[in-house]
């Protein structure tokens, strides 16, 4: 059995995170993690994905300040219907294309509970843009309208989140 490391004043952080998966074996960085509580190894495995797709190599790189990231939850219209959701999901894989888009991350929900009213959204779609004005750039490019022309039918419902990088 592999013995605990610990490591005193250590922060839980993406930058930490992949700064330890790079310099201990395996299973001590597993042994790490697993010691941590499920919602902070999460949280911090979520902002090192975000950091490592967005720099696009395996560098540790924080999203730029003045970056924009544009959330949407997509509700399908026929949620049980499979090829409809395949549909959707091909289609965002081909909008994320989109030469402004730095990063992107199409998506279905985790669901630890069945009854959890955050989770009530069939696809989802994160993209990261280097400036908040290349969003404008996104929505005029032919990939976006064939996008919208192909596949807004499959939805009835989205929500769209922005946030700028601080």
């Amino acid at each position: 059995m592999t013995q605990p490391i610990i490591i005193p004043n250590f922060q839980v952080n993406a930058t930490n995170l992949l700064l330890l998966s790079t310099i201990l074996p395996s299973q001590k960085t597993e042994t790490i993690m697993n010691n941590l509580s499920r919602r902070k190894f999460l949280a911090a495995a979520s902002l090192a994905t975000i950091a490592v797709g967005a720099s696009g190599s395996n560098q540790s790189k924080l999203v730029k300040k003045q970056s924009l990231a544009h959330t949407v939850y997509y509700w399908l219209k026929n949620p049980t219907n499979e090829a409809e959701k395949q549909r959707l999901i091909d289609g965002l894989h081909e909008l994320v294309t989109v030469k402004q888009i730095k990063y992107h991350h199409v998506g279905v929900p985790q669901v630890y509970k069945e009854d959890d009213p955050l989770k009530g959204y069939h696809v989802s779609l994160l993209m990261v843009f280097d400036e908040p004005g290349d969003i404008d750039v996104y929505h005029k490019d032919p990939i976006h309208d064939k996008f919208v022309k192909e596949c807004s039918g499959l939805w009835v419902k989205t929500i769209k989140f922005d946030s700028l990088g601080v």
